[in-house]
């Protein structure tokens, strides 16, 4: 995936290159504006999942994004776009479980919330209605982007039902990187107990760093500014299958809505 994410870095660079070259207009543009991200899990997954007692929701956090785009005329109103986008993003993930475990049944209800630092760059084309200062943009193309950095904050509780006691109920938190290679670990106590132990989670990063999709976008041009709304649909499968399961899939998705003002 690596190799892929340079390669295609290059190819996004050298297109720009060879563009530039053959034409005589480029432009750059600075934008800003707010996202909303989410996981996307595959009907296939849920259900597979759901045998297991297991189900899982989502719900969108509001982040920004801001960075810096070149527009390369190919030909008339068709136009090359890279760049280079920060985005910080969140999202919410409520989660269940219920499982067997040694006789005792558990059950889980937690909550996760995601935040990641990441940097994308587009390879798009685009077509303008018009030349003119005035005019409707639409665009469809690539992207590939990593995290810097990341956390997750997990709260959760816990119900363990044993035949041969009563029930107990636990609190459990903890927060990680979920992008480093180190040991995790979670926090947890009796209900209405002080006293907490500290268990390890797993060794090793649990999302991937690098993604990789299609994107959309669809805007309107107003003199030097630029009113826009874009999609991030990932292909790239974020979880480490090492963690959880090889059929377990999740899919970033983002929109943004972004303001632009051409520099030149």
């Amino acid at each position: 995936m690596k190799k892929f994410a340079l390669f295609f870095t290059l190819v996004c660079f050298l297109s720009a290159i060879q563009a530039q070259e053959e034409t005589q207009r480029v432009q750059l543009s600075a934008r800003v504006g707010l996202s909303g991200t989410t996981m996307l899990i595959p009907k296939s997954t849920i259900d597979a999942q759901a045998a297991f007692g297991y189900g899982a929701s989502e719900q969108l956090k509001l982040g920004v994004t801001a960075g810096l785009i070149v527009d390369i005329q190919m030909k008339d109103r068709l136009f090359l776009q890279t760049g280079l986008m920060y985005g910080w993003q969140r999202l919410h993930q409520v989660q269940t479980a219920i499982f067997e475990q040694e006789s005792k049944q558990i059950s889980i209800a937690s909550e996760n919330m995601y935040k990641m630092n990441r940097v994308k760059i587009p390879l798009m084309l685009y077509y303008h209605s018009s030349l003119e200062s005035n005019h409707f943009v639409a665009g469809l193309g690539l992207f590939t982007d990593i995290a810097l950095s990341g956390q997750i904050v997990y709260d959760a509780s816990a119900v363990v039902k044993d035949p041969a006691a009563s029930s107990t109920n636990y609190i459990i938190s903890g927060h990680f990187d979920p992008f480093l290679n180190d040991s995790k670990y979670l926090f947890y106590h009796i209900d209405n107990d002080d006293y907490t132990s500290k268990y390890p989670l797993y060794r090793g990063n649990i999302l991937k760093r690098f993604n990789m999709g299609i994107a959309a976008e669809a805007g309107y041009q107003v003199f030097k500014f630029y009113f826009g709304a874009h999609v991030d649909f990932g292909l790239t499968n974020m979880m480490n299958t090492k963690f959880a399961g090889e059929n377990y899939i999740e899919r970033l998705f983002s929109f943004q809505i972004m303001v632009g003002y051409k520099i030149n």
